[in-house]
């Protein structure tokens, strides 16, 4: 990796601190410059534009996302293994950021907000959603879940449970979320499995 490429990794890492605190739209030029000690000119030239770099925040985030969550998941055991194990990874990524997952943050901060920003934010939301329907599909093929369980409402319910998780722990503190949402999740897999013969 060259010196500017490592120096806007930093930056990038730097934002995407940010905006897990003050929210994607926080996220200037102006602020980035402050808190990384660098000149608007030199920001200017990574990014040229306010939405540029909430872009690419976003992108830098996803990348992280798939590294320390979706990968490590994918090398475990299709089925109930690979499900709980992506869920365990996606909690504990968020604890990292002081503000959060950016991930829940960005599409209500941008759910009415046109432009490519939230198209990206949004084709991120989608592309999680697909993937985890299709770890239920797995779960379903190596024969863990029913022939009969419908994989979009599963993803639905265990994102709902993931941004059930979020608010808990991030916004009311709670000092039991952990326990709540194993057992929340427990009941969800214990209502999908494919009873043994």
């Amino acid at each position: 990796m060259g010196k500017g490429e490592e120096t806007k990794l930093k930056i990038l890492d730097k934002g995407l601190e940010l905006a897990s605190t003050l929210g994607l739209e926080g996220l200037t030029i102006g602020v980035l410059a402050r808190e990384t000690g660098m000149s608007k000119s030199g920001l200017f030239a990574h990014f040229n534009s306010k939405q540029a770099l909430q872009i690419s925040v976003m992108e830098h985030a996803a990348g992280l996302f798939s590294r320390q969550v979706i990968v490590p998941a994918l090398k475990t055991p299709a089925g109930i293994p690979r499900i709980r194990r992506i869920t365990e990874n996606w909690i504990q990524w968020t604890k990292e950021w002081s503000g959060g997952c950016i991930f829940i943050a960005a599409p209500a901060e941008y759910s009415d907000r046109p432009g490519k920003v939230r198209d990206c934010v949004m084709a991120q939301q989608s592309d999680w959603i697909d993937c985890l329907t299709r770890i239920a599909q797995s779960a379903k093929d190596v024969g863990d879940f029913r022939p009969d369980i419908d994989c979009p409402v599963f993803a639905f319910e265990l994102y709902s449970l993931i941004m059930g998780f979020f608010i808990f722990h991030d916004s009311l503190d709670h000092p039991d979320v952990d326990q709540l949402m194993e057992k929340a999740f427990d009941r969800l897999i214990l209502s999908c499995i494919n009873p043994k013969p």
